[in-house]
């Protein structure tokens, strides 16, 4: 996302890169990513009051859930609040950030190589495509998916994230960890509301997280 935010042209614009030497995530977190997948910024512009909420990761997850299967690929879940998973591993993320009256999403997709994440079980999406179009075409059909979550605008979330329960990568009712800002937290998952909130049901009601690392609990 450093080209992107260094570019002195007007959005909207696309940045894409070969590889990643410096990939940052969520927190901070560092990775190198190898050739063949997409790794790409749009820069999009925001006017005022109509501004983007954290919903947006959850809108563009489920867009590409549904693409991808439209497309004849395999069944992919959404991980709150940002994370792609296909079998069990994490296959792609997303990250925004805002600068001058712009949002930048930066897009990050597994397509034909499986780079390495500590503690991070990892997957592509060529290993379960059993047709599999070539990685220019997914990487199109991710992108062109992506810019019509931005293209629908703040307005055009609610109706996707209606949708997450039948793309969701946990199951409603399963104990769970939230990693937030004020430390871990255990309760039981109530999936996440209209504003792309998770929902913990803890013992005095219920707790709204943002943003977050989520982990499932072991049974004792």
């Amino acid at each position: 996302m450093h080209a992107a935010a260094a570019d002195p042209e007007p959005a909207p614009a696309v940045h894409l890169a070969r590889s990643q030497s410096a990939g940052r995530g969520r927190h901070g977190r560092g990775w190198e990513s190898p050739p063949g997948n997409l790794y790409a910024t749009i820069r999009w512009p925001e006017e005022e009051g109509e501004r983007f909420p954290p919903a947006l990761l959850g809108a563009v997850q489920v867009e590409w859930a549904q693409a991808i299967r439209a497309a004849g690929g395999p069944v992919v879940r959404c991980k709150w609040p940002n994370d792609g998973w296909l079998e069990g591993a994490k296959w792609s993320g997303l990250l925004a950030s805002r600068r001058a009256g712009e949002i930048h999403l930066g897009l990050g997709a597994n397509l034909v190589a499986v780079p390495e994440i500590t503690g991070v079980p990892v997957a592509c999406l060529r290993q379960a495509w059993p047709l599999w179009p070539g990685a220019t075409a997914v990487a199109a059909l991710l992108l062109g998916s992506a810019l019509r979550v931005l293209r629908d605008g703040p307005q055009g979330l609610g109706v996707r994230l209606a949708a997450w329960p039948a793309h969701d990568a946990l199951s409603p009712g399963e104990r769970i960890v939230v990693e937030g800002p004020d430390g871990p937290r255990a309760g039981v998952y109530r999936e996440i509301d209209a504003e792309g909130r998770l929902r913990l049901g803890v013992e005095s009601g219920e707790v709204l997280f943002t943003s977050g690392d989520v982990q499932r609990m072991r049974p004792a």
